[in-house]
């Protein structure tokens, strides 16, 4: 019940925007586990970097977008996020000219630091921002901050969903559920990380 009261408000936030005006999609890593066996390579992403990724990479066959990735190394022994995300997308058929990687960033604010920075050099004025649903309200506080404070119009695709938006009452909610525990720490830990923003303007 304590995941539902509290991650609901920040997945409902944000509606999927379409991408009709959009110049570029812009996915923000989700962690990887840099030594993880993938084929004959190394490197993997974990599991909301992957969902968020499938969706860019379906996105931007649908509309013939290119992909921005956003994600450095946050662990001395990983590996950069974006690095790992542009090899799955060569892999699932993304041509390289369609893919761009931003591999400094390491927290949300980052993410949206150097992401303007890209924008500013490539001309893009219009961005659409794709994040696990949770992780959107924080994510276009900073993006606001850095990207709508040059101009540049951001419109939100949350996507890896942890809650059914249109859920009914569940008597199984009432019972404590690891799945549900580990939603309730990531909202907990959004939660704080948009106080944290609004106390750094």
């Amino acid at each position: 019940m304590g995941a539902k009261l509290l991650g609901q408000p920040l997945e409902n936030r944000y509606s999927q925007q379409q991408p009709a005006n959009a110049q570029v999609i812009v996915v923000l890593g989700g962690g990887s586990v840099g030594s993880a066996p993938d084929g004959t390579e190394r490197g993997g992403l974990m599991s909301a970097g992957a969902a968020r990724l499938l969706t860019a990479a379906r996105l931007a066959k649908q509309h013939s977008l290119p992909v921005l990735i956003s994600g450095g190394q946050v662990f001395s022994d990983g590996v950069s996020e974006a690095l790992v995300a542009e090899r799955i997308l060569l892999q699932l058929g993304l041509p390289q000219e369609q893919i761009i990687v931003e591999t400094q960033a390491r927290t949300t604010k980052e993410n949206a630091a150097y992401t303007a920075m890209l924008c500013h050099e490539r001309g893009y004025n219009n961005v659409l921002l794709l994040t696990s649903a949770l992780h959107m309200p924080r994510s276009m506080q900073f993006f606001e901050r850095y990207l709508g404070g040059q101009g540049v119009k951001i419109a939100a695709y949350p996507c890896d969903y942890t809650l059914n938006p249109q859920g009914k009452f569940n008597p199984r909610w009432l019972v404590p559920q690891l799945q549900a525990f580990d939603v309730t720490c990531m909202a907990l830990h959004e939660y704080v990380g948009m106080a944290g923003s609004f106390l750094q303007r």
